[in-house]
């Protein structure tokens, strides 16, 4: 072992620097800091890092983005003053060759690396040829094969390149290690792929090369030979006359306890370009194993994570009953209405959440306080859960902040979910008591406690109705304050201090909690008196199938707007900086917020413009008709209540109510719209504060809110955290794929957790409707999380998935009909399906018993779902 490699990385001595030329536009790898990525781009950053940590990495020196969009010709021709600063740059190398590589924005990734998309132009001999294939780099950015990606979900925000012009290390040996078998993704094997001479044709898939499976020890447990005919040089291609292996034994040994150092300073298994010469191993590139993560969650360790979350559940039941928060008889776990909003969140999103809801100050205990609810300012503390990296609210904890005054009847309310798990879903709407007439309350309590409770029950209804008047009344205050909630984000917030960053976001976050419990208010309202018509409608009629019928077109929701206002982009009424005036913040899932806003990608209007257009359908004119069969749907159902014997009082409360549901759930769907807004600015300052710590890409969405300012003290710690978190969510979402997560979590059963589901072949499923109509036609699975119109959404295609956010609001005006798991006549899903005029049904279990292309008959006012023919 040559002596130098054997002292600590950190002692190995970096070549002399390069003299500065405009280091605005050209830097030296030695210059570049800590939060230069984005000036430097994905594949340099990295070896600056690894350079500066005293890795050999071949001298070099960067052409800036800064570079590439301040001073970009057309045609990708550089101007007179770079191409001399080029060519000074090289006159103070004294390179006699060397390899230019591109080193964009989007490559080199923890989960895109771009692999060839992006050229590497080796040998390169003087300032002209260096200078041309700068330029043929940044012709590169907006290729074909770059572009498609994009368009593939590939996408960034602001892609730039910059050129990365290194020596050229004439190798001996060259090629590739991987710290984690990328086949397998065993990391206690580092796979090395060489050749001899250049790598290039290994890279670019001509010759095989020897493969080495090494232990981390440095231990070789295979090797493959390959035949190779020649090696490349400098000088072109060289006949190779004697078959000897690329590696001897020990530099294969070597390369592996090297790639682990690297490894270990990178944070995460790496995909390793090297060469050697004149004994040394030179790095050539360090980036991240794209899918590593993917590749190796098994049965095992997906079982062992199953444990793991049934014995956390196990003891966080047993903590909330130790503290007297859980009395029940069950601990009942739902994952609808937050399920719909959050699928399979990341911990930064989830943290936000529940921050803003259910912590110290959250809107929902706020909220509730407000509108005369008996509740503790820490009621609702705990009611938020993550079980297998799906969001669940406890149903005791959350039965407990609905109280009027009255006890609320919690072991009922388990019972009725423990016989029918669909309760749990949305269960303020149809399960827990919003209405009672004095028989019914005497009948399940006697006569005194009936009395008492009847009485108490409609004080509290008289309290309701006046909130709400008084919350109409002030309605345009309140709008003011929610739309200056859809302004940009301030540039001044990302500069100064890393204590100026933080101090920016937690203003964002408090502003964002006081705008929330208006729209738990919004919300609590619309629920409430919705569920006062379900219940007036059993009453006197029997059932309530009309009432998704009765709130249908309902005018004053942002979110119908965005559908009208997509249709005039669609047909160029408007332009696409109008659109984006108004939804720039929005995104696939708004509340997710490691998700780039429709600002960050505008591309993807055009998208959705496009399979509106090819739909055929006409959001305004269907929702005016929507309004139309709302008002013939009111006018029978006055009808039938007269029939029935309503008297005269009861069908004036009747509509008294329905009207005040009608105000409120388009005001709840406003609400939410604009209080995402704040999310726009809150995800640029994550995104300020990831680069100040230099992660790759969005780790920093891998963590809470609260770990924000130890992070930026300790990164190097909870880069660590990061990475297993991204871990546990790659495995999480293998089981979402596998439908083996329960939308009801019962505490006492927990072998549930982890089941799998059969398809179900022929028959009759019955779910709940939410949405009126019916319709024939092939299921089309999303997947988890699913945030945009799959191939293939059109008009004959039922949609059937987990939940459905506000996100899918587009894409449901080109579909046939919706199925989802979770959610209730009043879902955010629901609400959007009814006014695109297409049938939904809540089916627990959908996507495990319904199959990709089957033939179904979806019916929304039975909830009524017939297999008719298998894919």
């Amino acid at each position: 072992m040559n002596a130098m490699d054997s002292l600590p990385l950190s002692a190995v001595a970096c070549p002399p620097r390069l003299a500065r030329v405009r280091p605005d536009f050209i830097r030296n790898l030695d210059e570049i800091g800590p939060n230069d990525a984005r000036l430097v781009g994905g594949k340099a950053f990295p070896l600056a890092a690894l350079r500066q940590k005293g890795f050999r990495i071949p001298r070099g020196f960067c052409v800036t983005t800064d570079a590439f969009r301040a001073r970009l010709g057309q045609d990708a021709i550089l101007p007179a003053d770079l191409r001399d600063d080029l060519a000074e740059a090289w006159r103070r190398s004294g390179f006699r060759m060397a390899a230019v590589r591109s080193s964009a924005t989007e490559e080199d990734g923890r989960e895109t690396s771009w692999a060839g998309v992006f050229p590497t132009v080796l040998p390169v001999r003087d300032a002209d040829e260096m200078i041309a294939a700068v330029e043929t780099c940044f012709r590169a950015l907006h290729a074909p094969a770059a572009e498609f990606l994009r368009a593939h979900g590939r996408r960034s925000a602001r892609p730039a390149m910059a050129v990365l012009v290194q020596e050229l290390v004439e190798a001996e040996a060259a090629g590739v290690v991987f710290t984690a078998n990328p086949v397998t993704g065993a990391e206690s094997e580092i796979l090395i792929n060489a050749v001899r001479g250049l790598g290039e044709p290994l890279a670019a898939g001509r010759v095989n090369g020897d493969v080495f499976v090494v232990a981390r020890d440095g231990a070789i447990t295979s090797h493959l030979r390959s035949d190779q005919a020649f090696m490349l040089t400098s000088d072109g291609p060289v006949a190779v006359a004697e078959a000897i292996p690329a590696l001897t034994p020990a530099q294969a040994e070597k390369l592996a306890r090297l790639s682990v150092k690297v490894e270990d300073f990178c944070g995460c298994p790496q995909d390793i370009e090297f060469a050697i010469a004149d004994g040394h191993i030179h790095l050539l590139q360090a980036r991240p194993i794209t899918g590593a993560d993917r590749a190796g969650v098994g049965e095992a360790e997906i079982a062992g994570y199953l444990d793991q979350a049934r014995a956390r559940l196990a003891e966080r039941v047993a903590a909330l009953r130790r503290h007297g928060r859980l009395t029940g008889r069950h601990a009942i776990f739902s994952n609808g209405n937050i399920g719909e909003l959050l699928p399979s969140p990341t911990p930064m999103s989830f943290g936000l959440f529940r921050a803003i809801f259910a912590g110290p100050g959250g809107a929902i205990a706020a909220g509730r306080q407000k509108l005369g609810y008996a509740l503790d300012a820490d009621s609702a503390d705990p009611l938020y859960e993550m079980i297998c990296g799906q969001p669940y609210f406890n149903v005791e904890i959350d039965a407990r902040t609905f109280c009027i005054g009255a006890p609320v009847d919690v072991d009922d309310i388990l019972d009725s979910i423990a016989r029918e798990p669909g309760r749990a879903s949305y269960p303020e709407f149809g399960l827990y008591t919003q209405g009672m007439s004095l028989d019914e309350a005497q009948a399940r309590h006697g006569d005194d406690e009936g009395l008492a409770r009847h009485d108490a029950f409609w004080r509290f209804h008289a309290g309701m109705r006046q909130g709400a008047r008084s919350l109409l009344r002030r309605r345009t205050q309140d709008e003011a304050d929610w739309f200056r909630a859809l302004n940009p984000p301030c540039p001044n917030d990302i500069f100064g201090s890393d204590d100026d960053v933080l101090a920016a976001f937690q203003r964002r976050l408090g502003r964002l909690r006081k705008l929330c419990v208006d729209f738990v208010m919004a919300a609590r309202v619309a629920f409430f008196f919705a569920d006062l018509v379900r219940w007036r409608l059993r009453r006197h009629l029997g059932d309530d199938r009309s009432i998704g019928a009765l709130l249908k077109g309902l005018d004053g929701s942002l979110v119908t707007q965005q559908a009208f206002d997509l249709e005039k982009l669609a047909r160029n009424r408007i332009s696409r900086e109008t659109f984006l005036a108004a939804y720039g913040h929005c995104a696939a899932n708004e509340l997710e917020i490691s998700l780039p806003r429709f600002a960050e990608e505008p591309q993807v209007l055009d998208r959705l413009a496009r399979d509106l257009t090819a739909s055929g359908r006409r959001p305004a004119a269907e929702f005016r008709q929507q309004q139309r069969e709302r008002r013939a749907a009111q006018r029978e159902v006055r009808r039938q209540l007269g029939t029935a014997g309503a008297s005269g009082a009861e069908i004036l409360a009747f509509f008294a109510d329905l009207r005040l549901a009608q105000k409120f759930l388009p005001r709840r769907e406003t609400a939410k719209h604009c209080y995402t807004g704040e999310y726009r600015g809150l995800r640029v300052l994550l995104l300020e504060i990831n680069r100040r710590l230099g992660w790759a890409e969005d780790d920093i969405f891998y963590l809470e809110p609260d770990e924000i300012a130890p992070a930026l003290a300790r990164p190097d710690a909870f880069a660590v955290l990061a990475r297993a978190r991204r871990r546990e969510r790659k495995i999480a979402a293998r089981l979402a794929a596998q439908r083996r997560v329960p939308a009801v979590v019962f505490a006492d059963a927990p072998d549930k957790i982890g089941a799998r589901v059969e398809a179900a072949t022929s028959g009759v499923l019955a779910g709940a409707p939410v949405a009126p109509g019916s319709v024939v036609g092939r299921v089309k699975l999303l997947e988890e999380g699913a945030t945009g119109a799959p191939p293939g959404c059109c008009r004959e295609r039922i949609l059937v998935a987990r939940s459905a956010n506000l996100g899918l609001a587009s894409w449901l005006r080109v579909a046939a009909g919706l199925v989802v798991e979770v959610g209730g006549v009043l879902a955010h899903a629901a609400c959007q399906a009814r006014e695109a005029g297409i049938p939904a049904v809540v089916l627990e279990g959908a996507t495990s018993l319904l199959r990709e292309d089957m033939l179904v008959s979806l019916d929304g006012e039975t909830g009524r779902l017939e297999i008719l023919e298998m894919s």
